[in-house]
């Protein structure tokens, strides 16, 4: 009876959710608990971010990877800081070796963040590890299912998986077949 299930809101989230971002929380919980992913596509600034926070803030002690464009990297990881300081978030990204210590050291964070770039190039690592869920952001980023960066993003093994977007659809219908053959 899924039409009568209610999710609350962590009590750690540092932040007022507005009504459509309760739904959103709603939605992303309920296909959690059916086993779905999905793509959560609305427009820019109505809070992708915050929604997701708050999904994964009642996932402590889960493992998640969030893969996002190079230019959002330090936002997520800020607004992680800012409206869930109590999750361990680690940025994969920069020089390898860097990159190399914290995959190995992974099970000491709850989120991890990396980027299409540094994923791909950090291939061979990722495929050992098991994730509670992926998300990615700008997820129009794996839009052409022939590249290679979008066979690193579908290869990542996690139980469920949602992708962001603003613009799921930039040229065709292959664009967001390539997203639902991620999700």
């Amino acid at each position: 009876d899924i039409k009568n299930k209610k999710f609350d809101i962590s009590p750690k989230l540092n932040a007022t959710l507005r009504d459509y971002q309760r739904d959103s929380l709603n939605w992303f919980e309920t296909l959690d608990y059916l086993g779905f992913g999905g793509i959560l596509a609305d427009e820019m600034g109505l809070g992708k971010t915050i929604q997701t926070i708050s999904f994964l803030l009642k996932r402590e002690n889960k493992k998640t990877l969030i893969v996002t464009p190079t230019s959002l990297i330090h936002n997520w990881k800020s607004e992680f800081e800012k409206f869930a300081p109590s999750l361990k978030v680690g940025i994969i990204h920069g020089l390898k070796k860097d990159r190399l210590n914290l995959i190995k050291n992974i099970n000491d964070y709850d989120v991890m963040i990396t980027t299409y770039g540094s994923l791909r190039n950090d291939l061979d690592e990722y495929e050992k590890l098991q994730f509670d869920y992926c998300i990615i952001d700008e997820a129009q980023n794996i839009k052409n299912p022939m590249a290679s960066v979008t066979d690193a993003v579908k290869s990542i093994n996690a139980k469920n998986k949602f992708a962001l977007s603003g613009t799921p659809i930039e040229n065709n219908l292959v664009e967001l077949w390539s997203i639902f053959d991620f999700i």
